[in-house]
């Protein structure tokens, strides 16, 4: 009994041991909570104009950058809280080139995909969500799998790769947590303790303090990189091929244990017009030795002497990702692109600063989508077909990964041929011609203007220009010079919202009569504020101008059903007079009289109304009481005088 006793005793004495650091932290987490010390940071918060339509949490990034002042935002795609059976839902996540960097907008190709899925299936309500966000990878990307199932998606479509090594909490990241990436994902999991929160914003605040580079001006993607030799093979390569191929894992799992299809797509970059960012010797190169030949090489005097001597170098040194890049060159301008394409895609690969994705990630994706049954994109494929000679280079790129305008529609149209083959839901929409989709993107000149300042400011800092070159001065050589140009700087400047400078844009194109180009404006605000009634109300405006009233009409019924206005009803009224539909065009306009019964000209239109429909009686009273508010209404005196002279005829 005495030995039960004092194992008993014991086992009291343990329990008791560790239930006083859980109680206290059950009392610092609960204390925290209660003065209302941090937060929980949700994927999807609702739109404060328009409570019923959520829209991604503009601070959601604070989940993975502790340590930055200013963190990246993305798209802001709104869509209906409750999702009903007339509504498809597609999610997109990635990085910048998802998010549609550096033009957003109407220039992302998940705006473009919206927009050509919706016209090819009237019946339903497409909506395509964009999550992606500059400078995130994959672990980001599975952190935010939870919060887009809880939205009913019909489908995700995946366009990321690039980020993995300085992406948030990436291995050659600032942002890094080191490299088990079990661990990463389960601090990421309980982010939304508060002790946890409070422990790293004091770590946040320390490595702000004693940071060396306090320069609020350097760009995202300087802030981001941590390590700048990444060599192919290497250790820390290999653990950023680890994360990615582990991650993607799991997303792609995940989403196929809930019945979600998967459309993923292989990354592409520029191969042919943008070098090596940094390139290394192997420690056993004699860099003397290397770089006498590599000279000799680009010196000689014969292009075919040139690319002999070029092979020579590469076998100097395998792993130098310079004289790959040269060769390519050479091999280009001998007309031999299928291996300069070789040499090119060498060169990208070797790279030290591993901004690009080697092709080793695009043969993880085949992988993990044949191994989880996710559908695979050859969006690289699609790029390389349509790119000069099939070398993706400025023709398709901007500077190193991002797309230009045909770039992303490129990558919208080879996601949507996967979706049309797929048929969500059981259904086959109707197909939209590729050169009609692209005659049709909704994107402005403001949106252009505004991509190319932004492209400026990024190829004006590292890694485009050395660390320490003095800050390059981006010269002002648009503004001013059009509508559209001093609207985009205005905007960039932040003297001006994206919704004013469209609206604005739009405004100028239709009093310049240019209505193909004012109803892209309006449709553009339509698509970033699809709980607003202005945007359709603007679009019906453009498309009576242009003798489209049927589709006028509609326009103006969806502005009505988002918020009733005395102003729509009026203008249904006066549309449906064109049309010879005066009972229809009677009852907007005695709503518009109700709503609003301080405007003149309504009560004026519907005693014309009365007048045109042989209701003399009716006409009468609403001239009446038009003049008893305005006695000195000229048209409204008008209709009375031809009133009171009408033949006397039965009404």
């Amino acid at each position: 009994m005495p030995q039960k006793d004092g194992i008993e005793k014991k086992r009291v004495f343990y329990a008791l041991m560790w239930s006083i650091p859980v109680l206290f932290f059950i009392l610092v987490e609960g204390g925290l909570r209660v003065i209302g010390f941090g937060q929980d940071y949700p994927l999807f918060v609702p739109v404060e104009a328009a409570p019923e339509y959520l829209v991604m949490n503009r601070d959601v990034a604070l989940r993975y950058f502790n340590q930055e002042v200013r963190v990246p935002t993305g798209l802001h795609d709104a869509f209906r809280a409750d999702k009903d059976s007339a509504v498809v839902r597609i999610f997109v996540q990635g990085g910048s080139s998802a998010a549609g960097y550096p033009y957003y907008y109407g220039g992302s190709f998940s705006r473009m995909l919206e927009q050509r899925l919706q016209q090819g299936w009237p019946t339903r309500k497409v909506e395509v969500v964009n999550v992606a966000m500059a400078a995130v990878n994959s672990y980001t990307i599975l952190d935010q799998v939870d919060g887009i199932l809880a939205q009913s998606p019909d489908a995700v479509v995946i366009y990321a790769g690039h980020n993995e090594f300085y992406g948030a909490l990436g291995v050659g990241s600032s942002q890094s947590l080191g490299r088990n990436r079990h661990v990463v994902n389960l601090y990421l999991r309980l982010q939304s303790w508060r002790i946890l929160q409070l422990i790293r914003n004091g770590l946040s605040q320390a490595a702000r303090t004693l940071s060396r580079d306090q320069d609020s001006s350097s760009t995202l993607m300087e802030r981001m990189v941590s390590r700048q030799e990444i060599e192919l093979d290497s250790d820390v390569y290999q653990a950023g091929m680890q994360q990615f191929r582990g991650n993607l894992s799991n997303i792609l799992n995940r989403y196929k244990q809930h019945g979600i299809p998967v459309f993923i797509g292989t990354v592409a970059s520029n191969e042919r017009t943008h070098p090596p960012f940094q390139s290394g010797l192997m420690a056993s190169t004699d860099p003397d030795q290397w770089e006498s030949a590599y000279e000799e090489a680009l010196r000689s005097g014969s292009l075919p002497l040139s690319v002999k001597r070029m092979r020579e170098v590469v076998t100097l040194d395998s792993m130098a990702a310079q004289s790959w890049f040269a060769l390519g060159t050479l091999l280009d301008r001998q007309g031999d692109y299928v291996q300069a394409r070789q040499a090119y895609i060498m060169a990208k690969d070797l790279d030290q600063l591993r901004f690009r994705a080697t092709e080793e990630v695009n043969l993880i994706i085949r992988a993990e989508a044949d191994n989880s049954g996710a559908i695979l994109v050859d969006t690289q494929g699609s790029l390389r077909e349509h790119a000069k000679e099939n070398i993706i280079g400025s023709d398709l790129m901007l500077e190193h990964l991002h797309p230009n305008l045909d770039g992303y529609f490129l990558l919208a149209d080879a996601f949507y041929d996967a979706i049309f083959e797929y048929r969500i839901g059981g259904e086959r929409i109707s197909y939209i011609p590729r050169g009609v989709a692209r005659s049709e993107v909704l994107f402005t000149q403001v949106d252009s203007i505004l991509g190319e300042l932004r492209l400026q400011k990024l190829l004006s800092s590292w890694p485009f220009q050395p660390l320490d070159a003095p800050p390059a001065r981006i010269l002002d050589t648009n503004g001013g010079s059009s509508i559209a140009e001093e609207l985009a700087h205005a905007l960039d400047d932040g003297e001006m919202t994206w919704f004013d400078a469209t609206n604005q844009l739009r405004t100028h194109y239709a009093e310049q009569g240019a209505y193909h180009l004012a109803l892209k404006a309006s449709l553009a605000l339509l698509q970033e504020y699809p709980y607003l009634p202005l945007p359709y109300a603007y679009a019906a405006d453009v498309l009576v101008a242009q003798g489209r009233l049927d589709e006028a009409v509609n326009y103006y019924g969806a502005a009505n059903d988002l918020e009733e206005s005395a102003g729509i009803h009026f203008r249904l009224g006066i549309l449906y007079q064109r049309k010879r539909q005066l009972e229809l065009a009677g009852e907007h306009l005695e709503r518009a009289a109700v709503l609003d019964p301080g405007v003149p000209e309504f009560q004026f239109q519907l005693a014309r109304n009365h007048m045109l429909r042989g209701d003399w009686t009716h006409a009468s009273e609403a001239v009446q009481e038009l003049l008893q508010s305005n006695p000195t209404h000229e048209p409204g005196l008008a209709l009375q005088r031809l009133l009171d002279n009408r033949p006397e005829t039965p009404n």
